[in-house]
């Protein structure tokens, strides 16, 4: 069973390990939302601030398989504090880029956190995702730097958002990343009854 320094279960997150013998973990985030770590996964703690400058949440998360020190792949989940509003999370999704500049001032942000010279792999558009639907754009990186892979959703209100990069060059790019997405969960219904 791993163990997390006190400082980060302070700041709200939590990893309960599974019975013996299971391959994953549950990362529990605010709100109610939770992850589902693959074993080969793991919450990283060193250096980055469990808050940004804004006030949203920011989950690190790093591979550690034999595969992934090559491809160096990490996905960062970040939460806002305040509440997307709208009439429920289908319209609050579609109003995050209903406008055409907001389309590019995302595009625009992503290949500009990709590197110079960056691509467009795949166009900003809304993706079924696990159980829920996201918005998504993956770039393509030049020589030697990371490929994005950008998610957004909004769950119960609550937005997250999730940016994953690897050195992977081929067809299949982000599959951890993605299984990471898959895996979400909300229990705010549930807490909510309680």
């Amino acid at each position: 069973m791993k163990v997390l320094a006190a400082s980060v279960i302070a700041a709200g997150l939590t990893l309960s390990a599974l019975p013996a013998g299971a391959q994953e973990r549950v990362l529990r985030m605010d709100d109610g939302l939770q992850l589902t770590l693959p074993e080969d996964w793991r919450l990283d703690e060193a250096g980055d601030a469990p808050f940004d400058a804004t006030g949203r949440r920011r989950v690190h998360l790093v591979c550690e398989t034999r595969a992934c020190k090559h491809t160096q792949e990490t996905c960062t989940f970040v939460l806002r504090a305040k509440a997307v509003a709208g009439a429920n999370d289908a319209a609050r999704l579609a109003d995050l880029y209903e406008s055409p500049l907001t389309r590019y001032a995302r595009l625009k942000s992503v290949l500009k956190s990709t590197s110079k010279d960056a691509e467009i792999r795949q166009d900003l558009a809304i993706r079924r995702i696990g159980e829920r639907d996201w918005y998504v754009v993956e770039t393509d990186a030049r020589h030697n730097y990371k490929s994005g892979y950008f998610a957004e959703t909004v769950i119960d209100g609550t937005y997250l958002g999730a940016t994953c990069k690897t050195c992977e060059t081929g067809e299949i790019r982000h599959q951890g990343g993605q299984e990471l997405l898959m895996s979400l969960r909300s229990d705010a219904a549930k807490s909510a009854a309680l």
